[in-house]
């Protein structure tokens, strides 16, 4: 077996990123496998200045795309502006500055190189051959997700457009959430990222039961948005979708197996349950598994942050099952709305997975959220089969 050697399974962002902070400390051999022919797929992530420390910044800082001061959200009758840093890095903005910072590093990326068993130890891809490492990382995506797990879905369709000559975009910030929509298969909202006063990301998301996900109804609510906002889109530049999972049993911490891989990002976990972000609890994992001086240190640091992380995603759980089991589709909105009412010091460490005590206690008591139904929340726990998540 080759000696100080990481073998990690998946060129998305938390691969990537383990990859790129465990090469920077030279101290470990680093492969890097990937399925497809490109790094980083096609997806925007995004993350709050809060959401990291300064060493987190450090590390990301290269891969971010554009920085806005403030982010916005409406909703009928209530629109806030809460002034706090908000950050996107584009597919392909990592990608490209991924590749070079990890060619400087000497990390062995292979592309279009499909796996088809994973171990402790080894890696073996479909054309028959073997990576043996002191670690294997399986960082692969939430299509990996374990089979019939409960939850509600995060659906999301985004169209980037370039604006017609001459127009320019009505936003000036990121427009987090903009339920004022009509709410239809579920809590709706538009997600918006001003690039430039002509370039824009614009998405339909949905909370929702059914992961089923209607792109093309996705497309025209968009460019109905766009029209009503008066704004004239010349072309689609490019289209992303996703299904995101949001877990509503506790399934407590993940053992840590070690005749297996370690695994992280969102198979692991390692994102928030309620608002299905992943890049900073992805760049936590990433520095903790390079601080560790072995492979072994390495499975108990990140064992060890998925226990400090438990609270934090167990309140995130239940809050996903009161809007999902507790809330009919039509009144979730009240309770999102009631949520950014609160402030802005305890929605920021509410992204940033550091919710305290005194902050879970604002989000949960007072007035209950209109619409909630606390008969349709005990019949649904009364009828759940008891181990449907193990």
């Amino acid at each position: 077996m080759a000696a100080n050697h990481y073998v990690i399974v998946g060129g998305g962002l938390a691969g990537s990123l383990i990859a790129l902070a465990v090469g920077q400390t030279r101290r470990v051999r680093v492969t890097l496998v990937e399925q497809d022919g490109a790094l980083a797929g096609n997806h925007t992530w995004s993350f709050h200045d809060d959401d990291l420390d300064g060493e987190g910044h450090r590390l990301v800082s290269d891969l971010v795309s554009h920085r806005w001061p403030r982010y916005r959200v409406r909703f009928p009758g209530y629109t806030r502006a809460i002034e706090s840093g908000y950050a996107t890095i584009s597919s392909a903005r990592f990608a490209s500055v991924m590749y070079e910072q990890l060619a400087a590093c000497g990390v062995d990326v292979r592309l279009i190189a499909p796996v088809s068993e994973i171990g402790a130890a080894h890696v073996r891809l479909d054309d028959g051959s073997v990576l043996l490492g002191d670690m294997v990382i399986d960082a692969r995506g939430p299509e990996r997700l374990q089979p019939g797990a409960r939850a509600g879905y995060q659906k999301f369709v985004g169209l980037e457009v370039q604006l017609a000559a001459g127009a320019r975009a009505p936003w000036d910030a990121p427009l987090l959430m903009d339920a004022t929509v009509p709410q239809e298969g579920g809590f709706r909202f538009i997600y918006v990222l001003p690039f430039s006063q002509q370039r824009v990301l614009i998405e339909d998301t949905i909370y929702a039961e059914d992961p089923a996900l209607d792109a093309a109804a996705g497309e025209r609510a968009i460019l109905d948005y766009a029209a009503r906002a008066g704004v004239k889109v010349e072309h689609v530049v490019r289209r992303e979708t996703g299904v995101l999972p949001l877990p509503i049993e506790d399934r407590g911490t993940p053992d840590d197996d070690r005749d297996g891989p370690l695994v992280v990002g969102y198979r692991g976990g390692f994102f928030h349950p309620a608002t299905g972000y992943s890049l900073a609890l992805s760049v936590r994992v990433a520095r903790a598994i390079a601080e560790a001086r072995t492979g072994v240190e390495a499975r108990a640091s990140v064992a060890a942050l998925a226990r400090a992380l438990e609270p934090q995603q167990r309140f995130g759980r239940l809050l996903n099952r009161l809007a999902f089991e507790g809330l009919p589709a039509a009144a979730r909105r009240n309770a999102f709305e009631r949520f950014y009412r609160l402030p802005a010091p305890t929605i920021a460490r509410f992204y940033a997975s550091r919710s305290t005590v005194t902050d879970r206690a604002r989000v949960l008591l007072g007035r209950p959220p209109a619409g909630i139904s606390w008969r349709g929340l005990i019949g649904a726990r009364a009828n759940r089969p008891q181990r449907e998540l193990s």
